[in-house]
């Protein structure tokens, strides 16, 4: 009981298999990513509590602290509920019509730091804990399955490279010579006998699609969903600039989709955001954090850094936890975010937030409810959405 063409082994247990199982471009590592357990949050500790700690107590508390941060599971947006939203229709429509029919393909157009690999990899997951769980770990065919595929383009891929890569992800023993077709072959043979019903391909932007390549590709696309038992979704940004849609088939099969970031134009907006910054409050595990930390008193300077930006502000406050940490600050104070480096998007950015947010020409807090008055902050449903 074998991916095709992979080796055989006694053993049906495909993780003893010695095969990769750090990386994204192969299935182990894909199946290491998904079935991961949620990672262990350190317990909460006061300050008394953890200057009591030995130093080798302290210096293992800390690290506990710092993987537990480096591994924070996405948290729930309205933005990436509603795209999983229509990534969900899109493969569930095809799942049980016939292969030779075309299959779906969506293309998720987003601006880098919005989340969007995050949100497809957390979509790929779910479409892989939940087949193997509702069909069990092997076909009936007795092969391994493999609901998900993902391939990562780079600049100068070509027709061959991308179903090398397609043979790459399923270890398969004809991945090391053979032409363009037969590596196709192969992988339809792999993606049938494992029953894959999702390709995810990341970083499409890299494809110049006016490009004899990006010509090539671009219709190695459309024999993929002919033939192959598998939606396709695309993860990019500047994709319609790039000439995704030019061709005409490939315009009529792709729907395109979008991430928002976050933003504070409306009372609605403003709500969203601050409801994130309760849950993300929720998340740290500082000595000294408290109601309303993020929500109430860094509201303002965390927009300004981040202009709605989830893949700045995520970056910001895990760097703002480890020096909160090294330092023995333990909270989250104005002083301490200002000495934090973030990346040049939002630095570029921050001056002209920074000035309509002092000015009060913007403001990213939402009018306080009846139930705020009463107390310093209102607070986060456990499941990683705020109330309000």
């Amino acid at each position: 009981m074998t991916t095709p063409g992979a080796g055989s082994t006694e053993d049906p247990d495909w993780k003893s298999l010695p095969l990769d199982d750090l990386t994204l471009t192969r299935k182990e590592g894909f199946a290491a990513f998904a079935e991961a357990l949620d990672p262990q949050r350190p317990p909460d500790m006061t300050m008394a509590a953890l200057q009591a700690l030995s130093s080798e107590a302290k210096d293992e508390h800390n690290l506990a602290r710092r993987a537990y941060l480096a591994n924070l599971r996405p948290i729930k947006t309205a933005q990436a509920d509603a795209l999983v939203g229509d990534l969900a229709d899109i493969l569930e429509a095809g799942l049980d019509q016939p292969y030779w029919e075309a299959k779906g393909m969506a293309a998720v157009d987003a601006f880098p730091g919005l989340g969007k690999t995050t949100v497809g990899l957390s979509f790929a997951k779910r479409v892989h804990n939940d087949m193997i769980r509702q069909q069990g770990r092997f076909t009936a065919g007795g092969h391994e399955r493999w609901p998900v595929i993902r391939v990562g383009m780079m600049g100068d891929t070509k027709v061959k490279d991308f179903n090398w890569a397609m043979l790459e992800y399923f270890a398969h023993a004809g991945r090391s010579s053979g032409t363009a077709n037969s590596f196709l072959a192969q992988a339809l043979d792999c993606a049938v006998a494992c029953e894959s019903r999702l390709l995810l391909v990341d970083d499409l932007h890299f494809l110049k699609f006016r490009s004899k390549n990006g010509a090539e590709l671009a219709n190695q696309f459309k024999t993929i969903a002919n033939e192959f038992p598998v939606m396709i979704l695309f993860i990019g940004y500047n994709l319609r600039e790039k000439g995704l849609y030019e061709d005409p088939q490939l315009g009529r099969r792709i729907t395109p989709l979008r991430l928002a970031p976050f933003t504070i134009e409306n009372e609605a907006s403003r709500r969203q955001w601050r409801n994130f910054l309760l849950t993300l409050e929720q998340r740290l595990v500082l000595a000294r954090k408290y109601p309303g930390m993020l929500a109430d008193d860094l509201s303002d300077h965390l927009y300004a850094r981040c202009s709605g930006h989830i893949g700045s502000l995520m970056t910001l406050i895990k760097r703002a936890c480890l020096r909160a940490v090294r330092t023995g600050e333990e909270r989250f104070t104005l002083d301490l975010m200002t000495q934090v480096k973030l990346d040049q998007a939002a630095d570029e950015q921050r001056a002209r937030w920074e000035e309509m947010l002092a000015s009060g020409k913007k403001t990213s807090k939402p009018k306080r409810t009846r139930r705020q008055r009463g107390g310093r902050s209102d607070t986060a449903d456990p499941d990683g959405t705020a109330t309000g």
